[in-house]
């Protein structure tokens, strides 16, 4: 912690998590969810498509936002995610129809997102280049931090107050402005420090070769395979809670602590893959991936909320890990000079384990009845990701 001290790359760290928990907006679905199946008469899949297409579109505004920053730089490119996000999250309030809610929150919102979430990765990468761990652990706890203060907190909180309508368009005006205060200062360092800084780093590789790299391919499906879990779970956590017999109030708190949980997941994982190393820090988080999910199709019919929040947690923990190792590695391996763009490709996970998490797990409990399918699906998928993290090379020349 001590390389975070009062430098001029703090500033820019700090409005990076600010916009960080802005984009924690995009795991609060849950919270609007019910509502808006009340209000509009809509069905679970529907609903679940919304959050599907997101995250879909999340991804794609990833792999759009690398290449748009390095032709306008960071400021501009936070501030229009930023913008995209507001519109979104404002025009969501006036649907009446599944597709419009789907073209307002999962598209414009969701590829808003996708764009400004690169920035401060990247930034922050940039500035402290032998933290990336940390680094990246911070930006992934701020984004679920945002989804705590955001969704659990003040979306619940004005939802019970003005309606959801309402609502939406209140947080559509607050992300406006702080977004647009955050961007101004999410500045890169001078070209001669970055490069002094990463004067020891590895060789960079294009977007292009980074694709075609045996390490990048295995990473990616270990993020996969655990992602899917992690996602149905933060997509369906308050209709599951409510349905394993928990009260409201019991169900907003079970996606608060799985949002509280998930952000200190980041930050361990972050911090345990610049002590220990990317194999163990991966391979501890697939088992604790799969055990979080077999447990949860367990404790809570035999241990009641209790079980049911063991579970949720062990789930969060191992979901927040992914997101700052995934990035991480890609900064350590892959270079800095390639590195915004880079790290956009990170979200193509969002598009396969979008539609495999969210929407296939809202289907499977629409056809079953329950979730208890979904979720030993989704554990039988994590248990690869341990054996995976043993097949990455340890080099490029080892490939």
């Amino acid at each position: 912690m001590t390389d975070l001290r009062f430098q001029p790359g703090v500033p820019p760290m700090l409005a990076g998590a600010v916009l960080s928990v802005l984009n924690g907006v995009l795991y609060s679905w849950s919270v609007f969810m019910l509502p808006l199946e009340a209000a509009g008469g809509w069905t679970r899949p529907q609903t679940s498509l919304v959050f599907t297409v997101a995250l879909v579109f999340f991804g794609l505004g990833m792999m759009c936002g690398g290449f748009v920053i390095r032709r306008v730089g960071t400021r501009v490119t936070a501030a229009v995610g930023g913008m995209m996000l507001a519109a979104g999250l404002t025009l969501s309030s006036c649907a009446s129809a599944p597709w419009q809610l789907i073209l307002a929150y999962g598209v414009t919102a969701g590829f808003g997102i996708g764009m400004a979430n690169v920035v401060p990765t990247a930034v922050g990468v940039s500035w402290y280049p032998h933290r990336r761990g940390l680094v990246c652990g911070v930006m992934a706890f701020s984004l679920a931090f945002g989804t705590l203060l955001l969704g659990s907190g003040l979306a619940s909180t004005l939802i019970g107050v003005m309606g959801v309508g309402r609502t939406l368009q209140t947080m559509g005006l607050f992300v406006a402005l702080a977004s647009l205060a955050a961007s101004l200062f999410l500045k890169m360092p001078e070209r001669r420090v970055a490069e002094r800084r990463e004067s020891r780093s590895a060789k960079s590789l294009t977007t292009p070769q980074m694709l075609r790299s045996v390490r990048f391919r295995f990473v990616w499906l270990w993020d996969l395979a655990l992602q899917t879990g992690g996602l149905m779970i933060i997509g369906h956590i308050i209709p599951y809670a409510t349905e394993s017999g928990c009260s409201p109030a019991q169900a907003g708190f079970a996606m608060g602590l799985y949002a509280m949980v998930n952000g200190v997941g980041r930050l361990v994982f972050g911090a345990l893959f610049d002590r220990k190393g990317f194999r163990f820090s991966m391979a501890a988080d697939a088992v604790c991936m799969a055990a979080g999910l077999l447990m949860l199709t367990v404790l809570p019919e035999r241990a009641g909320y209790v079980g049911l929040l063991a579970g949720v947690s062990t789930i969060a923990l191992s979901f927040g890990g992914t997101i700052p190792q995934f990035s991480a590695y890609i900064a350590q391996n892959f270079g800095p000079k390639h590195l915004e763009s880079n790290l956009g490709m990170t979200a193509t996970v969002f598009i396969i384990a979008g539609f495999a998490g969210p929407f296939f797990g809202g289907c499977l409990r629409e056809m079953t009845g329950s979730y208890l399918i979904a979720l030993v699906a989704a554990s039988l998928m994590a248990v690869p990701g341990f054996w995976i993290v043993f097949k990455i090379p340890e080099t490029a020349a080892s490939e």
